[in-house]
């Protein structure tokens, strides 16, 4: 998902989290969740590239938001021994921190 999709879907009202996942081994990347086709779709922020976004600090990760219109979001940190172990995306919501900002 570039930024336009995401600033699109923040305007529609059709986002249903935004995760700030940060890992002890990498820098932040913004996870966007949304419905498409009444399924639940998670997709990670890239840029016109197709490379992934990465946030060296929350304050970056902000900056992005908040330009989309978002301000309210997740901070998920996942244990770097963990991650070896998990699907593409791991389970980890329920120990996410909610934002506001």
């Amino acid at each position: 998902m570039n930024v336009a999709d995401f600033k699109s879907l923040a305007e529609a009202h059709s986002l249903r989290a935004v995760n700030f996942i940060e890992s002890g081994c990498g820098p932040m990347v913004i996870e966007v969740e949304y419905d498409k086709d009444s399924e639940p779709v998670r997709e990670l922020i890239k840029d016109s590239h197709g490379e992934v976004v990465t946030c060296k600090n929350v304050t970056q990760a902000y900056g992005l938001c908040q330009k989309a219109g978002v301000h309210k979001a997740n901070l998920v940190q996942v244990i770097p021994h963990d991650e070896a172990c998990q699907a593409e995306y791991a389970d980890y919501h329920r120990e996410s921190m909610p934002l506001t900002f």
